[in-house]
């Protein structure tokens, strides 16, 4: 085996974690109510829903350090994802299969980003892809009430895009080597948040 067979090995395995991961599961709860309407809801849900924003944070720390490309990659093909998976959630319910497929997002983005590997600009794309998928319709199949879903998900798909796009701009602008080992370890962390997801769902 070369000295490249190895780390593509890794990558190739944890991408095909991540897409098994993106059937959703049964969800459980339930879209809160903000009094501001269902846009403001699903904004709402989605930002007091920590296993849905750290992924995306993740996400965007890796992109981030990976380089320009991957940052625009990762803005430009995870909201697009989140919005269209959201409407089909919407459309088709959820899929009965274990929660603890919430963990693994968790912990193979937040890994990522705490290793910093070099990957192709394929390869961001196709995590914020899978994110999206995993995400959006974890939350589409959520709301009742097709109007209402639809404006939640639109919601929850605007902070998402503005979460990845301020994370990544913030780490692209990290010049010094203290900032960017702290981003890493914000993966580390969101690794290990994961993993007590994981535990706790499987317990």
């Amino acid at each position: 085996m070369t000295a490249h067979a190895a780390p593509r090995s890794h990558w190739v395995a944890a991408m095909a974690t991540l897409g098994f991961t993106a059937v959703p599961a049964d969800a459980s709860a339930h879209l809160m109510t903000t009094g501001l309407g269902p846009l403001f809801d699903g904004a709402a849900h989605f930002a007091m829903s920590p296993e849905a924003m750290l992924p995306v944070v993740a996400l965007a720390i890796f992109a981030g350090l990976n380089g320009v490309a991957h940052a625009r990659a990762a803005v430009q093909f995870l909201p697009a994802t989140w919005l269209l998976s959201g409407f089909l959630g919407l459309l088709v319910g959820p899929l009965g299969i274990s929660g603890a497929y919430e963990s693994v997002p968790l912990i193979v983005l937040g890994s990522l980003a705490a290793a910093n590997p070099s990957v192709p600009v394929w390869g961001t794309a196709s995590l914020s892809i899978l994110l999206g998928i995993a995400g959006g319709y974890g939350l589409g199949s959520e709301p009742s009430g097709a109007r209402d879903g639809t404006l939640a998900v639109l919601g929850a798909t605007l902070v998402a895009f503005v979460l990845v796009a301020l994370v990544a701009a913030a780490v692209l602008k990290a010049r010094w080597d203290w900032t960017r080992i702290t981003a890493r370890v914000v993966g580390s962390w969101t690794a290990a948040c994961g993993v007590l997801l994981l535990g706790w769902a499987l317990r």
